[in-house]
């Protein structure tokens, strides 16, 4: 299996499929939210793009788990691995999420709207927002508080999850319980404002919980069928075109949604099979140079997108009036590709300033305890 070295992971190597997979990732989302906070609009044969685009978050939770999967799984009969391994959780999410909410609130003081709510602002810093409605800082920041319940329950799942059938059992039980969660919150939550276009049944960690299990079951999958031929070249392949064409370009999704979101379930289990495809057998369209470099920078490109999109619209929206002129509204992909240059530039600095010197300052103190 390829691998390639990370610029800060050191002694480590990654599977650069699972990466790539990051980078798409973090551009697909940007794109989609060009459409639903800038304000344009692409030709209507890739009306996809706003429709579906927003799925890929659904894509970072299944990856996120099937690479902490990768990367413990062969540490838990060593000495305090639980400590290291949320040493390196904190010290990879929490500086820049902790950078953001200070710009964040420091933002609204200079706005004049005064300092946050407490209760709000001790939610966020122990990322248990995730537990309370619309309680988040950042724009764009209910993934991490998602994705950090995760984390701290992820080490129970590995020492419980140890084959592909234990994981099944452990999908199936997941997609159940968050559809039926999803309906019960959803329904809850239009009882309450029928109007409101925050629908806290999509955003909480129960209703979230399905992808992660899906990644866990990706990474006992492909470890166990990693030479099987026929399963990685031609079954699974077949899964992902068929589901994932098959919602993009069709109505499929719209038709089978419902209060239990049964087209993300369906959208996981195609992302959960090109998972699969992309960590055994990496395309060069996915697994390149370029997706790599998005992907370990996804996680400042995902954060910052949406606060560059809000004070940059104004400036996109008269290049695309100006370009829409002369190629119509395929005017939309060259601002998404200035958008995409300019997010990419800003997040190369938060990278290397934050999210470097956070990873390996939680390197330091492994290394220090260690020893110690």
């Amino acid at each position: 299996m390829r691998e390639f070295n990370s610029e800060v992971v050191q002694n480590k190597r990654l599977l650069p499929g699972i990466h790539g997979l990051r980078g798409v990732a973090s551009l697909a989302v940007v794109l989609y939210h060009l459409i639903h906070i800038g304000g344009i609009n692409p030709p209507s044969v890739f009306g996809f793009i706003g429709r579906d685009f927003g799925y890929s978050v659904h894509l970072f939770f299944i990856l996120s788990a099937y690479s902490l999967m990768y990367s413990t799984e062969s540490k838990v009969n060593q000495p305090s691995w639980v400590l290291d391994y949320f040493i390196k959780r904190i010290f990879r999410i929490a500086p820049l999420f902790y950078f953001m909410i200070i710009c964040f609130i420091g933002h609204g003081v200079l706005q004049g709207n005064g300092v946050k709510d407490i209760t709000n602002i001790i939610l966020n810093i122990t990322f248990t927002f995730g537990f309370v409605p619309a309680s988040g800082i950042v724009w764009g920041g209910w993934s991490v508080g998602v994705e950090m319940i995760f984390y701290a329950i992820f080490p129970v799942l590995l020492l419980l999850i140890k084959t592909q059938k234990a994981a099944f059992i452990f999908l199936i039980f997941s997609i159940v319980s968050a559809c039926a969660l999803r309906s019960a919150l959803h329904f809850q939550f239009v009882s309450i404002d029928p109007l409101a276009r925050f629908d806290w049944s999509y955003f909480s960690f129960a209703s979230n919980m399905c992808f992660f299990a899906m990644g866990i079951y990706a990474y006992l999958l492909s470890k166990q069928y990693r030479y099987d031929n026929s399963l990685i070249t031609i079954i699974i392949p077949t899964v992902v075109v068929v589901i994932i064409c098959g919602l993009l370009f069709t109505n499929l999704g719209p038709v089978i949604q419902n209060s239990y979101r049964f087209d993300i379930v369906l959208w996981g289990v195609g992302l959960m099979a090109l998972c699969i495809w992309q960590s055994v057998n990496p395309s060069s369209f996915i697994a390149n140079s370029f997706f790599e470099y998005m992907g370990e920078r996804s996680f400042s490109i995902y954060l910052l997108h949406p606060v560059i999109i809000v004070y940059s619209k104004n400036y996109i929206i008269r290049v695309y009036e100006f370009l829409e002129q002369h190629i119509e509204g395929y005017a939309f992909f060259v601002c998404g590709f200035l958008l995409s240059l300019l997010v990419v530039v800003v997040a190369e600095i938060t990278y290397r300033l934050i999210e470097v010197r956070g990873i390996r300052l939680g390197q330091m103190f492994i290394k220090q305890r260690r020893e110690a």
